[in-house]
């Protein structure tokens, strides 16, 4: 065994015993490049990443293509690195009962949530539900930019129609915002609103997600369906 393989080792006892709660953002990324390079120092490379993209959020949001620009960042190291925020996302989203009926801000914001997380561009989700709110289906909708992203009402419909939903839920994400609606997205609450109700579906609530806060049209006052705990 090499020094490298003794510090590795180390490194990996520390985290057994204390967790991360105490490592600098360049150890705690040198530890996630230990899976993708199984031998050798990977500490330089920890640094340049950290170096080229501010902190160690920012290496994981970073494009593939970005990644690999870096010296030393191969596409096995740009999978493994772009393969973390999703495997985060797709804990949290396993946790989350669907069997809970989603019949209040709070329980529906906890359902959404996790399916933001880690997203750098704006994406649309659905829940459709029925009369007690149980939940049918739940699908992603459509993706944009960092700012904006399009939703398309029909779309909206077929996938209530498709499971015979009386109610909708929509979600969408602010990655560089705040969690406050813009101005389009209050006209296209509005017209969602109106194309469902023609066919007898209610719009029960559409939350704009930020990292660490959230907007409900429905708590606002905007959308007036009944749903609170």
């Amino acid at each position: 065994m090499g020094e490298h393989d003794h510090h590795r080792q180390r490194v990996f006892n520390r985290v057994l015993n204390e967790g991360l709660q105490g490592f600098e953002e360049h150890n705690a990324l040198e530890l996630l490049l230990f899976f993708a390079y199984r031998r050798g120092d990977t500490n330089e490379l920890a640094h340049r990443l950290i170096r080229e993209f501010g902190s160690f959020s920012r290496v994981l949001d970073a494009s593939v293509e970005d990644l690999q620009r870096v010296p030393g960042v191969g596409p096995t190291c740009a999978v493994v690195i772009k393969s973390i925020p999703q495997l985060c996302a797709y804990y949290l989203n396993n946790k989350v009962n669907d069997r809970v009926p989603l019949n209040c801000v709070e329980v529906a914001a906890d359902f959404f949530r996790p399916q933001f997380f880690g997203k750098t561009v704006e994406e649309f989700r659905i829940a459709v539900v029925d009369d007690r709110r149980a939940l049918l289906r739940s699908c992603f909708l459509s993706e944009g930019t960092a700012n904006a992203a399009s939703v398309n009402i029909s779309r909206i419909l077929s996938e209530a129609f498709k499971c015979g939903g009386t109610g909708v839920l929509l979600a969408h994400n602010h990655p560089r915002g705040v969690a406050l609606p813009s101005n389009q997205d209050i006209l296209m609450t509005q017209e969602v609103q109106k194309a469902l109700h023609m066919v007898q579906i209610e719009l029960i609530d559409h939350l704009i997600f930020t990292e660490d806060d959230y907007y409900s049209f429905n708590a606002s006052g905007i959308l007036t369906i009944d749903y609170h705990c």
